[in-house]
């Protein structure tokens, strides 16, 4: 009877243990203290083994007197066939089992079979170079070529390979054999190689768990969103687009504490808009909204204010203006969403709760839009909207439970003790200017020139007379200017300590009430002007011909000059230029006879001489 427990070689399992073998992950990349395998990780087949291992061991342990030899081992072989009704093994392999588990400490593990170890191997790992050559050229590409054509690619070349070789042949791997060995490479080297870095990069992120916050005002999110929404016109009645939305949430009891609704892409002003409206109380709302009855009470300093990557929020004017309003900006990793979920899952919640109702409403799929046209069934205006948009916010959103009912946001606001630091009076003044656009600009004649525009003032003259130079007689201030009005910007003093206001020089009223995106949208529609009105091409034949003309009056010149030993002084020939009045309205030239007459002329019966002093007292009339 053939031994169940003899040496045995299986191309399959031989195979998957060498490729697991190759797609072991590194042992430095485990900081923490690994644990060893369970019995249930090994295959089905492995398990079956070791039990009937350990159960041979136990079986002749109980039986066996004196030590594990032939002669005391033989007997109870013979009963293990005919009481187990297994084929037992040979002597000598019953003693090494033996050996294993008892030096072990009796663990299981020692008795695990080491099949990579058996057999005649190298046969197949011949053909292993083609192997990683067909991975690599077909199945690891941006291609993204099946398992099968990779295995056809690499059929192939073992075929060829064997068509040169004299002796023994490759021995091909079986098509499941190869098929494992693909399937145990590393996915995420997989993906990097068949989608990119980015895309793998995403597929194995690992999701983390927010910072909890304490009080209201300690954590705060903010971003952007279109609102899926076409809106018209109050007073023209014609669709105007989609607008965007600048949100900020609060992490604790997860209030709206502040937005800013405009239909310009996300930016600076977006922000600033969005953040003034956060710090400063919001007693105007229930007037402004007379259909609003909750308060919404959410205001002050921010500790944590929690932003993407966007321009917008790595603008050195927010950093600088946010320094006095918040503790720290932290900027959420790419790939890390969770970092501030709760503003992507609240847009969501205004998109099923309020936009998707509304017509006029957009789709981000254009196959979804079929015969629906958002444009001809617009009719939300634009106050109407932003009534609804802070209605549902204060009166709907704030007052209704979370997805799982254990809190109410506008309730769970009040039940900390924190009070938050409210901005009235001069201090919203302050808040302003230091929300405003950060510039560094130099005081000259003209005082500050920035916008294209010039900004001057009495205090600001002073200030420049007094204020010592420190470099390059240049003074240079810091400006904030604020994006919704330019017809004053805020210069900060160093040497007082504090901002003046410097008022644009402008007597036409040009900056009254101007923002900042109309005055430079404005700047843009003049130079576009004036470019239709260039001609490049006659500019370009213009300075071709003013090159060409000097060059010729250069080669003359230097003809003209190795004829002649001695040139005579300029300061002499200037004076007669001016005596001559060459020029536009006088002669080209200091004489108007042939050139052999002397450079002399007889004027009132007298010899005018090149020296002659005179010439120094002669001025233009």
């Amino acid at each position: 009877m053939t031994s169940e427990f003899d040496s045995f070689f299986d191309e399959m399992e031989t195979s998957s243990s060498e490729a697991l073998s190759q797609s072991r992950i590194p042992e430095e990349l485990f900081q923490t203290e690994t644990m060893p395998s369970s019995f249930d990780t090994l295959p089905e087949k492995t398990q079956k083994e070791v039990l009937l291992r350990l159960k041979i061991i136990q079986f002749v342990e109980k039986r066996i007197s004196g030590g594990w030899t032939e002669k005391n081992l033989d007997p109870l072989l013979n009963a293990v066939e005919q009481e187990l009704n297994l084929s037992p093994p040979s002597w000598r392999t019953l003693a090494d089992w033996q050996k294993a588990y008892f030096e072990s400490g009796r663990t299981w593990l020692s008795l695990v079979p080491k099949h990579s170890e058996k057999g005649n191997r190298n046969s197949l790992t011949d053909s292993q170079s083609l192997i990683d050559e067909a991975i690599e050229k077909k199945y690891l590409t941006r291609e993204r070529l099946s398992v099968a054509e990779t295995y056809r690619y690499y059929k192939s070349r073992v075929i060829k390979a064997n068509q040169e070789i004299v002796g023994s042949k490759i021995k091909m791997l079986q098509e499941r054999a190869f098929y494992n060995r693909v399937n145990r490479l590393p996915a995420y080297d997989v993906a990097v190689k068949r989608y990119g870095k980015r895309y793998a990069d995403r597929k194995f992120r690992s999701v983390g768990q927010q910072i909890s916050a304490t009080k209201p005002m300690e954590y705060v999110e903010i971003d952007h969103t279109p609102i899926p929404v076409i809106l018209i016109d109050d007073e023209l009645d014609i669709p105007l687009g989609r607008p965007y939305l600048t949100m900020l949430y609060d992490r604790f009891s997860k209030c709206i504490v502040g937005l800013s609704v405009n239909f310009r892409e996300p930016s600076f002003d977006s922000v600033r808009k969005a953040l003034l409206n956060t710090l400063l109380n919001k007693n105007w709302v229930k007037d402004k909204y007379p259909s609003i009855k909750k308060e919404w009470p959410c205001c002050g300093k921010i500790d944590h204010l929690v932003v993407d990557n966007g321009a917008e929020f790595w603008s050195k004017s927010l950093e600088d203006s946010l320094k006095p309003l918040v503790s720290d900006i932290q900027y959420s990793q790419a790939a890390k969403p969770w970092r501030k979920s709760g503003i992507e899952k609240l847009f969501d919640q205004l998109n099923k709760g309020l936009t998707n109702s509304l017509p006029g409403k957009t789709f981000t799929n254009p196959v979804q839009l079929e015969d629906y046209d958002p444009k001809k069934e617009s009719v939300i205006r634009v106050s109407v909207f932003l009534e609804l948009l802070h209605k549902w916010v204060i009166d709907y959103y704030h007052m209704s439970p979370d997805a799982r009912n254990r809190a109410i946001p506008y309730h769970k606001w009040y039940e900390s003790s924190w009070l938050p630091n409210t901005y009235e009076g001069e201090e919203e003044v302050q808040l302003k200017i230091e929300l405003g656009l950060l510039r560094h600009r130099t005081i000259g004649i003209a005082g500050i020139r920035l916008h294209n525009l010039h900004y001057q003032s009495d205090e600001l003259i002073e200030y420049r007379k007094y204020s010592s130079v420190k470099s390059e007689e240049k003074l240079f201030v810091k400006t904030k200017t604020d994006p919704s009005d330019i017809s004053a910007i805020y210069v900060y003093l160093d040497s007082e300590q504090r901002y003046i206001k410097v008022p644009a020089i402008d007597n036409s009223g040009y900056t009254k009430g101007l923002s900042l995106f109309e005055h430079e949208r404005i700047q843009r529609v003049r130079r576009l002007n004036t470019k239709r009105l260039v001609d490049e091409e006659a500019l370009a034949d213009t300075f071709l011909y003013m090159e060409s003309r000097i060059e010729a009056e250069t080669e003359r010149l230097r003809h003209s000059r190795s004829k002649k030993l001695m040139q005579p002084k300029t300061g002499n020939t200037s004076k007669l230029a001016k005596f001559r009045d060459v020029g536009t309205e006088g002669a080209n030239s200091i004489i108007t006879s042939p050139l052999q007459e002397p450079l002399t002329k007889r004027c009132d019966e007298r010899i005018i001489d090149l020296d002659d002093q005179d010439f120094d007292e002669i001025e233009g009339y």
